[in-house]
Formats: structure tokens, sequence, C-alpha cells
């Protein structure tokens, strides 16, 4: 689509219709703006599967129909959702590295997670973090929880 300059549509928002017939510039724009917009939306309803396509709304502009695919027919694995809550939840600081490295390590899986939308809380993220941790570290947990600020 950029080779043809199809992908304007994508790229830029849509300006309001000109209203000044005068505008050559303003009107010009607008015009390769819409073709653009046309054009893509059939390059994209082509090319999609057929089951898809039927559940889509009807949309006028590009950038909705690619705003609904995207929230409606993200692929969530299964398998890979699955692997990093047991990494999230066994993953254990073996007083091998830096305590930092080993908290980011559990931070990574967590947001991971949650961008497959398990939703997990801050609070059992720091949970997690603090039964990670070796007995050596029981003056840690202890004042952390003493604490009465998060």
């Amino acid at each position: 689509m950029t080779l043809h300059n199809l992908d304007l549509a994508l790229r830029v928002d849509e300006s309001s219709k000109p209203i000044d017939v005068r505008s050559v510039d303003e009107r010009s724009f607008y015009e390769k703006w819409e073709n653009s917009n046309r054009s893509c939306l059939m390059v994209m309803k082509y090319t999609m599967d057929k089951s898809i396509k039927e559940c889509v709304p009807k949309t006028e502009r590009t950038k909705d129909f690619l705003e609904y695919v995207k929230v409606n027919y993200t692929k969530i694995d299964k398998v890979e959702m699955t692997t990093y809550l047991k990494l999230l939840t066994t993953t254990m600081y073996e007083e091998v590295g830096r305590v930092r490295d080993h908290i980011i390590k559990l931070k990574h899986y967590f947001n991971k997670a949650n961008e497959m939308k398990v939703e997990l809380s801050e609070k059992f993220l720091k949970w997690l973090i603090l039964e990670s941790l070796p007995t050596s570290f029981d003056v840690v947990k202890l004042t952390y929880n003493a604490l009465k600020e998060e």
C-alpha cells in the first residue's frame, strides 16, 4: 500500500471535508485521503478470512476497521499465557545474581501475563516477589509487611 501512497488513511487522520471550493490543495488532499481510505478498506476486506469479515460491522474509516479487528480478534496463545503464569508463580530467587534482576524478571512475566488479558494486581506481584525470596530475606519481608504505606 505504501508504494502507491494508499497508506495515507492509515498515517493521517481524516480532515474535514473542504468547504471552500477554491482551495485546490485542501480539496486535492481530501480526495487523496478518501481514495486511500476506500482502497485500504477494500484490500483489507478482500484479503481477510470470510468468517471474520462477516462479523466486522460496516465502517467508513480504515482506522476504525483496524481498531475493531484488533480489539475483537487478537490471538491469545493459551500455552504462552500458561507459561508466563507458571514462570511468575514458580520462579524463586536462588541467590545467584542480583535481587534487582530477579524482581525485573518477575515484573516482565507479570507484564506479559497482563498483556494477554490476565488481570493481576500490583499487590499480588509484590506478594509473589516477597514469597520468591529465600529465608535469608525474612528481615526484608517483615520490614515490608510492617510498613503502613504501599
